[in-house]
């Protein structure tokens, strides 16, 4: 069974899907510590999907999904997105995952809600997203936290702020199985550490050794 054929199971057995529903014609998906989206390019009739705490490495396969309107991918390994050049997606959560330029996102024509926290974007990444404003909801990170998330940039650790607090959290699924849960509330100090490499993301997140 691939990861998504399990996340369809999934949805069968709560309820929220009809057993036999053909591919094509699933609107609503959800996929879970997926290390594949093989299988993906069946679900052409999607209109939202979320991708959480998953470590495909490759998703190119959603550039075939030319209904999909709300994207979300969170606790992930996403580090790209030019798959995404010219879909017709308006509401796109990338939190917490591990890219870089987001272009391809901040191009799309439709667009009207971005999230973009928690990730180790560059300073002109940066500047282009909050360009947006105010035509379109961006919601990006301060500049002390996408400072630090750019030094943690491969660390497989990212930070976000929550009430005015610092927390971490894992990207993918490297460190634990559940990335998307047991976040940890931290400081600058601490994340500034990890990205020096004298605190070990695991300690950081209290994972404890592999």
């Amino acid at each position: 069974m691939t990861d998504i054929e399990r996340a369809v199971a999934e949805l069968v057995a709560i309820g929220m899907l009809d057993a036999g529903t053909p591919p094509g014609e699933v609107r609503d998906l959800v996929v879970s510590h997926a290390r594949s989206l093989d299988g993906l390019e069946a679900y052409t009739g999607l209109e939202t999907l979320s991708l959480i705490g998953c470590a495909a490495g490759d998703y190119r396969p959603l550039s075939g999904l030319g209904g999909l309107r709300a994207l979300t991918v969170e606790n992930s390994d996403l580090a790209d997105v030019t798959w995404a050049d010219g879909m017709g997606l308006r509401v796109v959560v990338l939190r917490r995952d591990r890219l870089r330029d987001a272009r391809a996102v901040l191009t799309l024509p439709e667009l009207q809600s971005l999230d973009l926290t928690g990730n180790p974007l560059g300073a002109d990444a940066l500047t282009a997203a909050a360009a947006l404003r105010p035509g379109r909801l961006v919601t990006l990170d301060d500049e002390e936290t996408a400072a630090l998330n750019r030094a943690l940039a491969g660390t497989g650790v990212v930070a976000y702020r929550t009430g005015g607090e610092l927390w971490a959290c894992a990207t993918g699924l490297d460190l634990t199985e559940h990335p998307e849960a047991g976040h940890a509330r931290t400081t600058a100090g601490e994340l500034r550490a990890v990205a020096r490499g004298t605190l070990a993301p695991r300690d950081l997140l209290g994972l404890g050794s592999a």
